[in-house]
């Protein structure tokens, strides 16, 4: 694994810890126990919202926030840089995130437009939603300083899931911009193969006692919905009736129109491996548990990253060996795209 591509451009970024994938915040696993720091006391960081691909500028350009970019001098502004970026986990490791091919600082004016057309468009509204449902305090919004970085996903390189482990004590812990010198050194196990983080043993903080619509979630079904109503009809949407024993259905089922048969959808908000196995039994369940209910020809779970050749193959395995009529997708919120099912 190399990242040589403009070295003398190339920076080192340290950002804080996500169970989300840096598309919204997470809560308070992981993140600083100082008491006098940011997080501690606010509860989210917003650099917690950089890979949010659910919010693309006109021009391509995904806004976003990095601590190590935050300087008084502005020296950062408009220069052009290869930013490689690292997370400590809550048990001291540290793990390779990304790389941002050609990320732009961004000045103070250029943050405030953006901040207005997020205003516009409702986005900050929903960020608002996503600190309260992590369990955070709204504050710190502030147009001259909430955007200081901007980059393209289609030149970016993102781990969403299973992140290379670096070793220890080759990178300093410091939320500073750093200068790349080097490879990264990997950890590798007793056959030479680089270890990584298994994300899908990472628990998933949420607000304490107090049900919450997920808030990406939410988008994510209206979205999904609103591609599938011209193929179904009688299509239903789950809103979270918090009068149900189990506090949620199926998120949508609807009959296909070729075949009129019921087709059952389950979202998740996870990497593809993650999707699969928190959606499995959740599906059997709802389609088998209960012989009153209408039973559902095919199973589709859906999250918003496209898998890999291991989960392509898992989702095969299953239904080859056990004749499960399960298939995945996953939606691109990008292109507005449901993929082919897999």
């Amino acid at each position: 694994m190399t990242f040589d591509i403009n070295k003398s451009m190339e920076k080192i970024a340290r950002i804080c810890w996500n169970t989300h994938d840096w598309k919204r915040p997470s809560g308070s696993e992981g993140k600083s126990r100082v008491d006098s720091s940011y997080e501690k006391s606010v509860g989210f960081g917003h650099e917690e919202w950089l890979l949010d691909d659910t919010r693309v500028m006109p021009d391509g350009y995904h806004y976003g926030f990095l601590q190590p970019m935050n300087v008084a001098s502005g020296k950062h502004v408009g220069e052009v840089y290869d930013i490689h970026l690292f997370a400590i986990t809550p048990n001291k490791k540290k793990v390779y995130i990304a790389c941002l091919h050609n990320a732009i600082g961004v000045e103070p004016d250029e943050s405030r437009k953006v901040y207005q057309y997020y205003r516009e468009r409702g986005w900050l509204k929903e960020m608002k939603e996503d600190v309260i449902f992590a369990g955070g305090t709204v504050t710190g919004f502030k147009p001259e300083w909430m955007f200081n970085v901007k980059f393209k996903f289609s030149e970016a390189e993102i781990n969403y899931s299973n992140p290379p482990i670096i070793k220890p004590d080759t990178l300093g812990h410091r939320y500073n911009l750093m200068d790349k010198k080097g490879e990264f050194e990997f950890l590798k196990d007793e056959e030479g193969n680089i270890q990584t983080l298994d994300t899908s043993i990472i628990v998933r903080t949420t607000h304490s006692g107090e049900l919450l619509i997920d808030p990406l979630h939410k988008k994510m079904q209206n979205a999904i919905a609103e591609l599938l109503k011209d193929d179904y009809h009688h299509l239903y949407l789950e809103r979270g009736d918090t009068s149900l024993a189990s506090g949620q259905r199926v998120d949508i089922k609807g009959k296909f129109k070729e075949t009129d048969e019921w087709h059952y959808f389950e979202i998740k908000t996870s990497s593809a491996k993650q999707s699969i196995r928190e959606a499995l039994g959740q599906i059997l369940e709802y389609s088998h548990y209960d012989h009153k209910t209408t039973r559902a020809a095919r199973l589709f779970i859906i999250g918003p990253e496209k898998p890999d050749e291991k989960d392509i193959a898992y989702i095969r395995k299953l239904r080859e060996m056990y004749g499960l009529p399960i298939w995945f997708k996953w939606y691109s919120f990008e292109n507005n795209n449901l993929s082919e099912s897999i």
